[in-house]
């Protein structure tokens, strides 16, 4: 926009002319007078009843139904009573003949081009800057927008927005203000990550001075709530640009009656990022799901099946039956487990049903805390793991979507004289929640293992606190006990290298032995539950494979016939002598396999505990593993971490000695 202030334009003679000249806009402006709101909480929050936004709040944006419909915005669509104001170059100012206010106007580009703002920046000042009194508001394609497929801004009265007039809004957003349109456009590109291609936002734009916009960006992190619809504790309810300013618009007469403060903060915590953002945490599937709950709890139930119970208050819970734990491991067992937050009961494809936890991320950490260990560790031990916890939860939601078993198969003729199967698993499988409750994530039971006042110190004293390599999220592994050396990255998942996930002596100089090496009964009661502890040997340990049934253990475990093993020589270790690529030779054929994981259950009926193991042939033909240390190694060793609490060590000396060269950020 070259221009960005006509000599004068006045919207209020505009509005007067349309509805002289339109009825139909002239009766639904009217019919604002008999519109009901109501306050809901006590921080200024409107919910209006307006049934004729029903089109618009229950519109479908996906590409086929916007594809079927004519767009109401382009000019040959729009009823001829509906004029255009030539005020801003580009666009036609327009009077909504929807409102939700006494005055409201709606800004189309001429063209029928998709919504975005990534090239509107300057537009929208300039538009603010004119429409002095106004807020001119942009709803992203998939955060309110009616018309995804025709770009435009709105505009209402700026004073009839509570959270905007008091400058207090419930969720995160980020605001700055801007003197001229260059500015404007560059910090709205930054609030957007730089990205030429925006996240899903909502952004209101208001003139504060003659020539200064205050700009406020609401990042979102989904389209609608849950509870949207209209079937049985449903909701009509889409937030667009005017909800997230503190006017909650409601075309259902049952909505309006019943939307309280409880239900509100619902809709901000999925739809915004509030303080205390929450994740779904698939804990059990099952033919069906014997669930008790402890209090009331508020049921939904969609139209596809899936139910959906949410607590009256925080301190309601709800008890599953029968969760499987340890899957695949020497501890595995079922349990009856307790859990805050809402559940989610989701019918599957294959019959079965599926339990989803929704439960606020600081209180998830504070369960998985006390789930990976004792909740009665070392307190800078504990800060240190709340750090690494989230800080492996955040860089794992932020790349969600990719594969979780990643698998390689080599020919024979390629490696030599025999094929080569090399497999890892990494966390990223999930589609139907964010993580699983079990070791393949971090383990979470809940409150079943009951959070004392130091996880809960600890866990406060960090909120926001994760670590960070050159200005991102680290992806932050741990296992139980590195054998005296952690490994890297590569020797476990796939071949690239993470600066911040190397091998690391688990001593410092002057120390006569590895911090875990400990066989300290109270320091191993911090790290090990119950379960863990019947199982002791870590640091050191030995398995025998009989000859008898080794061939068939690698049959079940890999599905290869190998006859009689006769040998089984390690290719490639890692630094801390994680095997990496294993031979087998057999009689009948020969493999190699790897990688660490893999290794580790093809020789186990459950899972060796660490693939950090010397080879030594049995003259009956077995072979004796003589291993040290139990998990992958990678990152923190909780064993030695607690030891270094245990002797005085901070939670940043801690994370400095298992993560070197990553600093402590506290995220906004």
């Amino acid at each position: 926009m070259t221009d960005p202030r006509p000599a004068h334009f006045d919207p209020e003679n505009f509005f007067h002319r349309q509805l002289q000249a339109w009825p139909m806009a002239t009766a639904n402006f009217a019919a604002l007078e008999g519109v009901e709101q109501r306050p809901v909480g006590s921080d200024g929050t409107m919910v209006q009843f307006n049934p004729a936004r029903a089109a618009s709040t229950g519109a479908r944006t996906d590409a086929s139904s916007i594809s079927r419909r004519p767009c109401f915005l382009c000019a040959a669509n729009r009823p001829p009573q509906q004029v255009a104001a030539d005020i801003f170059p580009g666009y036609e100012f327009l009077v909504n003949p929807f409102p939700i206010f006494r005055r409201h106007f709606t800004i189309a580009d001429r063209r029928h081009t998709p919504q975005t703002i990534v090239g509107r920046e300057a537009d929208m000042y300039c538009m603010a800057l004119t429409l002095q009194g106004y807020c001119v508001f942009y709803n992203g394609p998939q955060c309110g927008a009616s018309a995804p497929d025709h770009a435009h801004f709105q505009a209402v009265p700026a004073g009839e927005l509570p959270y905007l007039v008091s400058g207090k809004f419930p969720f995160r957003v980020i605001q700055f203000t801007a003197p001229t349109a260059e500015e404007a456009t560059r910090l709205i590109r930054s609030a957007l990550g730089g990205s030429i291609s925006e996240p899903d936002v909502n952004i209101l734009a208001r003139a504060i001075s003659p020539g200064e916009v205050e700009f406020t960006v609401i990042p979102r992190r989904a389209h609608r709530p849950d509870f949207y619809g209209t079937g049985d504790g449903e909701m009509l309810i889409s937030p667009a640009s005017v909800d997230l300013g503190g006017v909650i618009i409601t075309p259902r007469r049952c909505d309006f009656d019943t939307l309280d403060e409880a239900r509100l903060a619902d809709l901000h915590r999925q739809v915004c990022f509030t303080d205390d953002p929450e994740i779904t945490v698939g804990i059990l599937e099952a033919p069906s799901i014997d669930v008790r709950f402890n209090g009331p709890f508020n049921r939904t139930r969609r139209a596809d099946g899936t139910i959906i119970y949410r607590p009256e208050n925080r301190e309601c819970s709800f008890t599953l039956r029968d969760v499987r734990i340890g899957k695949g491991f020497h501890w595995e067992r079922n349990e009856h487990q307790t859990f805050r937050g809402a559940l989610t009961v989701m019918p599957l494809d294959n019959g079965s049903q599926l339990a989803i936890n929704t439960i606020s991320i600081e209180e998830y950490l504070k369960s998985v805390i006390s789930s990976e260990m004792n909740a009665d560790s070392g307190e800078e031990f504990l800060k240190a793991h709340a750090i690494v916890s989230r800080s492996w939860l955040l860089a794992m939601l932020s790349r969600r979507g990719g594969s979780d078993l990643h698998r390689r198969i080599i020919p024979a003729g390629e490696c030599a004289d025999c094929e080569e199967i090399v497999a890892w698993h990494d966390r990223e499988e999930h589609r139907l929640f964010d993580v699983c409750a079990d070791d393949h994530c971090q383990r979470y039971q809940g409150i079943t293992r009951q959070t004392n006042p130091a996880v809960e110190r600890a866990v406060e004293a960090t909120r926001g606190m994760v670590l960070t390599y050159g200005g991102k999220v680290c992806d932050a592994r741990f296992s139980k006990c590195c054998g005296g050396r952690t490994e890297r990255f590569g020797t476990c998942w796939q071949d690239v290298d993470v600066p911040y996930l190397q091998p690391v002596n688990d001593t410092v100089e002057g120390r006569a032995k590895d911090f875990c090496d400990t066989t300290d009964p109270a320091i191993l009661g911090q790290v090990l539950n119950s379960y863990d502890r019947e199982h002791p040997d870590l640091y050191r340990w030995r398995v025998e494979l009989p000859p008898d049934t080794l061939p068939e253990l690698l049959r079940e475990k890999t599905g290869i016939d190998f006859g009689r093993i006769k040998a089984l020589t390690p290719l490639t270790r890692g630094e801390s002598g994680r095997i990496s690529r294993l031979r087998i030779d057999g009689e009948k054929r020969s493999a190699i396999i790897g990688k660490e994981l893999e290794i580790r259950l093809a020789l186990s009926p459950s899972c060796l505990k660490s693939s950090a193991f010397e080879v030594e042939a049995l003259t009956d033909g077995g072979f004796r593993l003589h291993g040290r240390g139990w998990g992958h190694g990678v990152g923190l060793c909780q064993i030695g971490a607690a030891v270094m609490g245990s002797e005085g060590y901070t939670a940043r000396q801690i994370l400095s000695h298992y993560f070197p060269n990553t600093e402590i950020t506290r995220l906004s």
